[in-house]
């Protein structure tokens, strides 16, 4: 199921995949026909942007302006990940898109839930990952309720559980330091 989900974004598509605490969309995260679909799925803004997870810090790194960064914020990721916790950085000026909703900052998150560790060493690419939701809407928990009502409009959907979060994860201000979400606990 790994090795489909992977080959399915590898290929362009969309798939929804579950994250450490409700299911996302999915897609390579240089493909913008892919990410226009998400978009379209979502009925989302494109101005909004979306994270983007990776498999290694290493990884993460390559995506942003690191010399743009506080000490502080350096330090903070280098705890928190692998973790359920997203970073708005400074990106690099190839990622400014609709990645990164045409901003210079990119949301990035190093998971440590085994599974999406799993699938992102299988991708060619970091990945997209947002909530399988309706813009405005609760994000899915439940693998079958978000099968039913995302299922036909993606490629694949990886049938598995979320890690156990009770929400989506945390969302850092890579510049001033700010929480901009409180994660599920």
């Amino acid at each position: 199921m790994l090795n489909k989900a992977a080959d399915v974004i590898a290929r362009g598509g969309v798939i929804i995949a579950p994250t450490e605490g409700v299911y996302g969309f999915s897609c390579r995260i240089d493909n913008e026909a892919a990410i226009a679909r998400i978009l379209a799925l979502k009925g989302r803004a494109a101005g909004k942007g979306f994270i983007t997870l990776c498999a290694t810090t290493k990884d993460a790194m390559a995506l942003i302006e690191q010399d743009k960064l506080p000490p502080a914020t350096l330090s903070l990721m280098h705890q928190l990940w692998p973790g359920p916790h997203t970073f708005v950085l400074p990106c690099k000026d190839t990622y400014v898109g609709l990645l990164s909703g045409y901003r210079h900052t990119l949301a990035v998150r190093v998971p440590s839930f085994p599974l999406l560790q799993e699938l992102l060493s299988r991708c060619p690419t970091p990945i997209v990952s947002t909530s399988a939701n309706l813009s405005g809407h609760a994000p899915y928990k439940d693998l079958q309720a978000v099968t039913a009502a995302f299922g036909a409009q993606v490629d694949y959907v990886l049938p598995a559980a979320c890690e156990g979060l009770s929400g989506p994860t945390s969302i850092h201000d890579g510049l001033t330091g700010q929480l901009l979400r409180q994660g599920g606990a």
